[in-house]
C-alpha cells in the first residue's frame, strides 16, 4: 500500500514523516473501509444520474453540476487513500 505524500508534507523531518506514515498505515483497516464507503457513495451517484426520472427536474443542470462536484470531491479523497 503506497501512501500519498500529501499525508506527510506538513512534517519537517524524515523521522516525523516515517512515524506519521506508520501511524496512518496502522489504521489501514479503517482506511480500507473508508474506500469502500466512498465506492458505495459513488455507485449511488451513478445510479441516480442514470435514472430517466432525473431529467424530469427543471433544475436538472444544477442537480447534475452538484452531483459532478460531489463525485469529484469523493474522487479526490479516494486518491489520498493508500492503494
Amino acid at each position: 500500500m503506497g501512501l500519498s505524500t500529501e499525508w506527510s508534507k506538513h512534517l519537517k523531518t524524515q523521522a516525523e514523516r516515517k512515524e506519521f506514515e506508520r501511524s496512518v498505515m496502522g489504521a489501514s483497516h479503517v482506511l480500507e473501509r473508508l474506500a469502500q464507503l466512498i465506492d458505495e457513495k459513488m455507485e449511488g451517484l451513478d445510479r441516480a444520474e442514470l435514472s430517466p426520472s432525473s431529467y424530469d427536474n427543471p433544475s436538472w443542470a444544477y442537480k447534475q453540476s452538484h452531483m459532478n462536484g460531489h463525485r469529484n470531491g469523493l474522487t479526490e479523497v479516494k486518491k489520498l487513500l493508500p492503494s
